[in-house]
């Protein structure tokens, strides 16, 4: 605080570690923000060194408990130099933000700065990560190899994120972060929806009114409990789905084509694109129908999911499950078809 006119000032000099606690409790992680500190070729041409970008990082000092947290800013691009190859095999370096602070770690450091370091592999491996430092870049180099390129640059930078307020904006999937962390979330502007990491991979989060992917489509397989029907020649047999946690939406068209169709014997079983969970009371149930080319003629109907076959559907016209002959003799151009919703196993 600033002391007003005709009060005594106050003394302005405080602890470093206080500015550190302000940034602890405004970020959650640490990392590069935004794009910055990127590690790429050098741009006046690729040698044995590389580029890392101008930019803010946040970096978790942990040489000491409470040490607090960070901010360091680089206002132009740094070129360091990388080992050169090694005489056979090949060696991967690890690009570092490195906080030295002599105050908590005067053993290993004599000044109180950050530097962009290179961790060498001297044939043991890649280097660990220090204490109070954050990864940028791994960098392979192999015996004989000529310089490095962005070929051999591997971004390794976590996303700092702050405490929780506005979901990263990212423009599509190739903008996500490159090393998110578990539940880190975004906003996808070409999706219109929010998408959350859960350790292995990007997952959307469901919201009304619009937003998210096209469902996904699979080719569902149409069998016979004796022998399996033909399709043949222009057949279709499409299906998209979509899933929300363990509940699964799914729509099924299949056509048999204009030649070479066959019936074959039984009755006939759909594929689903996810397994359902065994249901030991009642019955999975959707709309269905069935079109009879030759007679220009619907059947409505429902389909279900029978308890010992989880991964498939059966479609029933009139009470009558639909087969070879039910509900009429199937031939070319006729038609089966149906939207389910169910539980998912798993």
């Amino acid at each position: 605080m600033q002391a007003a006119e005709g009060d005594e000032a106050l003394v302005d000099e405080y602890a470093a570690i206080d500015d550190r606690q302000v940034l602890l409790s405004l970020w959650s992680t640490e990392g590069a923000i935004g794009s910055g500190l990127e590690v790429t070729q050098r741009s006046a041409g690729a040698n044995f060194s590389v580029d890392v970008a101008a930019g803010l990082a946040i970096v978790t000092g942990d040489d000491v408990a409470g040490q607090g947290t960070y901010l360091v800013r680089s206002d132009a691009v740094e070129n360091v130099t990388i080992p050169s190859p090694p005489g056979a095999g090949e060696r991967i370096h690890r690009v570092v933000a490195q906080v030295k602070d002599k105050l908590h770690n005067s053993g290993d450091w004599s000044t109180y700065e950050w530097t962009i370091d290179v961790l060498e592999d001297t044939g043991s491996g890649t280097p660990t990560l220090t204490d109070s430092a954050i990864s940028l870049a791994l960098v392979t180099v192999a015996a004989g190899q000529a310089s490095v390129t962005n070929a051999d640059i591997q971004d390794f930078r976590p996303n700092a994120l702050s405490r929780p307020g506005r979901a990263r904006l990212v423009a599509d999937a190739a903008s996500r972060p490159v090393r998110p962390v578990e539940a880190e979330e975004i906003w996808r502007q070409d999706l219109d929806c929010n998408e959350v990491y859960d350790g292995s991979a990007w997952r959307e989060i469901l919201r009304r009114d619009g937003g998210g992917s096209a469902w996904t489509t699979y080719t569902p397989a149409l069998t016979a409990t004796s022998s399996n029907p033909t399709l043949g020649s222009g057949a279709t047999a499409q299906g998209r789905y979509t899933r929300y946690g363990r509940t699964v939406h799914v729509e099924v068209i299949i056509k048999f084509g204009t030649s070479g169709t066959g019936a074959g014997n039984g009755f006939y079983e759909v594929s689903l694109p996810v397994t359902a969970r065994t249901q030991t009371v009642g019955r999975r149930t959707g709309s269905a129908y069935c079109y009879d080319n030759s007679e220009q003629d619907f059947y409505d109907g429902a389909c279900f999911i029978n308890t010992s076959e989880t991964g498939k559907a059966r479609v029933s016209i009139d009470s009558a499950v639909v087969g070879h002959g039910v509900p009429f003799s199937w031939s070319t151009n006729d038609e089966l078809g149906f939207t389910l919703t169910y539980e998912a196993a798993s």
